[in-house]
Order: structure tokens, then sequence, then C-alpha cells
């Protein structure tokens, strides 16, 4: 028995240390966090922050600072390093959140911004005081700079402010708010004016679904927060993305770089706006391109190998008209077939791309799906695989940039001769190679009366040895840039004298019809999308059979008459406006989601 005793006060000994432990390492972490914070966080010395002061609602402590930032998605993380304090401390805020808290309870005791009261109800708490209220519709955890922008921009004198948000436990999928349409966010802040007007408008004051379906309806200057100040520990729906009454267009694409298909499915975006649709682009992570389509007013949402898993595929059913974006996104278009929403597959690929893919291609094509290609290339292309599918144009559009304001730079190629460019990755399709052995088949004479210009990042060593052995031979006029600009490339088209695409396969190239827009000719393989609208000699040349020689012949021409190129401005002008303008795009793409949409309703109704 004092074996028994002893053991029973050795437990309670041992117990007591490790508790002891546990506080004191729960304190060195919280000043580790708070390091953390401050390391990531630009705090101006004239901030004057004020210190964290007792919330005026109880606070359930459940070692929310502990664990703010290592909760933080990398999306988060990676934004919070650029964000900067402001000195908003005289404003006084409600969160109002009379449903389940725990999260943002937690998250609250972390706030930079600390005039804020917590409330579950708003007819008492509704002071003279009160600059604005944050509307709190389900559990949600703040960053700890949330109240902090939300407060900054109620201070410039918005009514509603929105963020951008995180979803998923790990926050996994996030979600970039439109500038163009306010949606049915869980999270808002009003201002005290708007508010007042939204209790007045409502059934139930105190319902803030009713409160936030009201502001957003009643808002006058809405404000989006580019950051992800929100995290939902739920899947996204599609009332986050989309308002409550718009119709709704829903864009899906397998890359958000900077490659064609992307950017030229950017052009969609202000078309379907037009039509009266809120358009919402789903994506992998942002490598370039994630901007422009919130420039044309698009929201976003990107999560890692949305293409490949179905996850985030049930978007669309909640969308009124879908487009597909390449044959990549095959899995997807076969999931959305026979569903009643009106899907158009918009193919931009080449043919090298579908023996990699080809499994993943349904075998007939639903009646709710019709398929469109940047042209015949593209076409053939799926054709090669499945014959029997029907296939119409839909060429995309780009705007015009030689009415643009842009900066001019001088990039120095040129040196006072005829400059002849390509642009795109290196790799074998592309056939930098059968241009790089056109050049050394030039004539010395001829040859040094040009400069050639290669632009693009390498992706095959064979097509980046030609270049580099090329240069490496002509320094003098032969010369390579890995990436330009966007305002950089548009000053190429400017400057130089015809563009050159040597592809063994591609669809429609992009840069020949930027070079279009400044009324620049091209020399093109057979073996592109343009080929098939150029009328030789007037605005383009074509040469066969990715044959060296016949491009040479070309190029030689052209360096030898170069008043005759500048003559074919007017004629490089007009196609680019019968075909590539913005306005070609849209009067196609109207008709074709006016046709498809009718198409799928008499379907849907018999």
């Amino acid at each position: 028995m004092d074996a028994l005793h002893k053991n029973i006060a050795e437990l309670h000994q041992a117990n007591a240390e490790l508790t002891a432990r546990c506080q004191a390492y729960e304190k060195s972490l919280e000043g580790a966090v708070q390091q953390q914070l401050a390391h990531h966080l630009t705090v101006p010395p004239s901030a004057g922050l004020v210190p964290p002061q007792p919330l005026s609602a109880l606070i359930t402590d459940r070692g929310a600072t502990t664990f703010m930032y290592s909760s933080y998605s990398p999306l988060q993380r990676t934004q919070l390093s650029g964000q900067v304090y402001t000195d908003t401390q005289s404003l006084y805020l409600l969160v109002y959140a009379p449903g389940r808290r725990v999260a943002l309870e937690n998250t609250l005791r972390d706030q930079l911004h600390q005039k804020f009261r917590l409330v579950d109800s708003l007819a008492d708490a509704l002071t003279p005081a009160v600059a604005g209220v944050l509307l709190v519709r389900e559990d949600v955890e703040l960053m700890s700079t949330a109240l902090n922008y939300f407060s900054a921009a109620l201070k410039d004198g918005a009514d509603l402010v929105l963020s951008d948000a995180v979803f998923g436990y790990n926050g996994a999928t996030a979600l970039y708010q439109s500038d163009a349409h306010i949606s049915c966010t869980g999270c808002a802040l009003v201002s005290r004016a708007l508010l007042d007007r939204c209790r007045a408008a409502a059934k139930d004051p105190e319902s803030v679904s009713e409160l936030l379906d009201a502001a957003a309806r009643l808002s006058e200057r809405c404000t989006r927060v580019p950051q992800a100040l929100l995290h939902f520990e739920r899947d996204i729906c599609a009332e986050d993305a989309y308002s409550l009454h718009g119709k709704r267009a829903f864009l899906i694409s397998h890359v958000l770089d900077m490659t064609g298909a992307p950017i030229v499915m950017v052009s969609a975006v202000p078309v379907l706006r037009s039509m009266g649709y809120e358009v919402t682009v789903l994506g992998p992570s942002d490598n370039g391109s994630l901007q422009l389509f919130r420039d044309a007013g698009a929201a976003v949402i990107t999560r890692a190998g949305c293409v490949s898993s179905p996850a985030l595929w049930g978007l669309a059913l909640c969308a009124d008209f879908v487009i597909v974006n390449t044959v990549v996104s095959g899995r997807v278009l076969r999931a959305l077939s026979d569903t009643g929403v009106p899907v158009l597959w918009w193919l931009h690929d080449a043919f090298a791309g579908y023996p990699h893919i080809a499994h993943q291609i349904p075998k007939t094509i639903a009646p709710n799906v019709e398929v469109y290609s940047v042209g015949k290339h593209a076409a053939a292309a799926m054709h090669a695989v499945r014959p029997e599918f029907e296939i119409k144009q839909l060429i995309y559009g780009l705007p015009d940039y030689s009415k643009e304001d842009f900066p001019v730079y001088d990039l120095g190629y040129a040196n006072g001769r005829p400059l002849f460019v390509t642009v795109g990755s290196f790799e074998r399709r592309k056939g930098q190679d059968i241009f790089c052995k056109a050049i050394r088949l030039l004539p010395p004479e001829v040859r040094q009366k040009a400069s050639f210009l290669f632009v693009g990042k390498a992706a095959d060593r064979e097509m980046m040895d030609a270049v580099r052995n090329l240069t490496a031979d002509y320094p003098s006029n032969v010369f390579y840039c890995k990436r330009l600009s966007r305002d950089e490339i548009k000053s190429l088209m400017q400057q130089c004298t015809c563009l050159v695409c040597a592809s063994r396969d591609d669809p429609m190239p992009t840069f020949v019809t930027e070079g279009l827009i400044f009324g620049k000719p091209s020399i093109v393989s057979e073996h592109t999308g343009t080929a098939g609208l150029v009328t030789e000699g007037v605005d383009g040349f074509v040469y066969r059979d990715d044959d060296p020689a016949q491009l040479e012949k070309l190029l030689c021409w052209a360096i030898e008459h170069p008043a005759e190129l500048a003559a074919m401005h007017n004629d490089c002008r007009a196609l680019y406006e019968r075909y590539y303008s913005k306005e070609a795009f849209a009067r196609t793409l109207t008709t074709a989601v006016k046709e498809l949409t009718e198409k799928v309703e008499q379907l849907n109704n018999k």
C-alpha cells in the first residue's frame, strides 16, 4: 500500500512538471510567432501601433496566437510578407457574428486593429461611435491584418469591403474576387451609413444573410482588398464567387501562365460580361495570366491539379454557361457531358499533344456540348483522333495594341537593318532549328543586311543549341532573348520588319497575330493555323514541307525588298481586323453562346 501511495505521488509530481513545461513552451512559442509576424509584416516607424486592448466580448482561449501564423495557407504567408500596417485605431467597429464563431473568436485575439467589439446582436450595440460592422455569416479565420485592411478601406471612403479568401482545411483553394460584381460572400465590412439602409430594407434587421444581400444591392462604393484575409475551412461553393441573382459563366483553363491558350481565353471575359454574365475562371496556381483575367473583370479560383481532379468541377453545374479550354481538359468535358449545362469546348491544341491525352477524349459529343477551334489546324489535330466530331471555328480576338498608350523601348536589335523576329518556347514543334538553317543558307552579303532575333524560354536542348551556335557564329546580327515584358513585346512588334514562324505544328501563333496588329507581314510554315488565312504575297508568305531552303528564298526576297514589305501594312491590318480583332471575335462568340444556350434550353424543356 505504501508503494502504491508513493507511485501516485510521483505521478502527481510528474503531471505538475509536465504542465509547467507545456505552459513555458506555449509562452516561448507565442513569442516566436510574434517575432515571425514582426518579420513578415511591414510596419512603418510612424504608424504608432496601438498595444492590444481587452476585447469587449468573451473570447475562448484556445491557443489562437500560438497557431495563428502556422495555420496560414501558403498564399496567406506569401502575401503577409508584403502587407503594410495602416493606423486605423480611430475607427470603432463591431464584429457581428450571431452564429457559430469558434475560429473567428480565436483569430480576433491577434488583430492589429484593436478598436472593435464582438457582438451577437445589433439592436443595442449600434451606438453613434460605430463606424462600420463586419458581418460574419459563418465561422471564419481572419488573418491578423484583416480588420486593419478592412478599416483602411472604410477610411478611404468604401461603404462595402470584400477580400480574397482561401478554402479547405489547409487553404488549398484560393478565391480572387472580381471587381465587376459583388459575390455572396460570408464575411464583409459594411459602413454604418450603408448598414442603416440595409437594416431598413431587410425583413429581419438582425439577419446576417439579409444584410449582406442588401449591402450587395445597395452599395455605391464597393472595395475589394486584394489579399486573402479570410480562411473558410469548408470547400468553396459557387455563391462565394458569384452574386445571388446574376447569370453565371464558368471558364476552365488547364494553366494560368502566359502561353497562348490562357491569354486568348482572357478575351472571352469582356464579351461574356457584355452579354450580362458574371465570369469566374478556374485554374491551377498563377504563373502570370491570373491578373489579366482579373483586369478583364473575372473572379479567379485556383487549386493545384484542378483539371485532373474532380473536386471543383461541380462548380460548373451551378453556371449558366461553361467554356472548357483546350483538349487537356478532356476529363472535365466528359464529366460535364449530358448535364444540361451549355458547354463550349475551345480547342487550341497542336497535333503533338494528342498522343498523351487521346484516351481522355470522349468518343461522342453530348447534346449540351459544342466543339470550336482557333482555326483549321487545331480542328485537323482533333480530327486525327476523332474524325467524326463537328468542329466550328472560333478564332481568338486580341486588343488593338497599336492604339494603346504603352511605353516605347528601343530594344537595340535592328541596328538600322531590317529585323526578322520569332517568338515562342524553344521546342522541336516550334521549329527554331529550321529558321537557323535558313539563316545559314542565306548568301553572306544578304545575311549581313538584316538582323534576326529569337525570343523564348529554352525547353529543348537541341533547339537551344542551334540558336546559341548561330548567335556565336554571327554575333553582330543574330540575337537571343529569353523573355520580354508585354510592353517590350509591343515595342518589338512596332519596330520589327517581319515575323517568322517556322513551327512544325502550331494551331494559331499569337505573336504572328500581334505583328498583324502593327501591320507587319509574316513568313509562316504551312503547318500553322495562320497559313490558312494568309493571302500569298499580299499579307504574308507561306513555305512548305518544313524546308529551310524554301524559307531561305522567302527571307532573301524580304531582306532585299524592305519597301515592298512595308507596303503590305494596310493589308496586314485588314487581315487582323477581319479575323483577329476584338470586334470579330465578339461577334463570333456572341453568336456561339446564344445558339448553344438556346439549343440546350430546348433540350432541357423536352
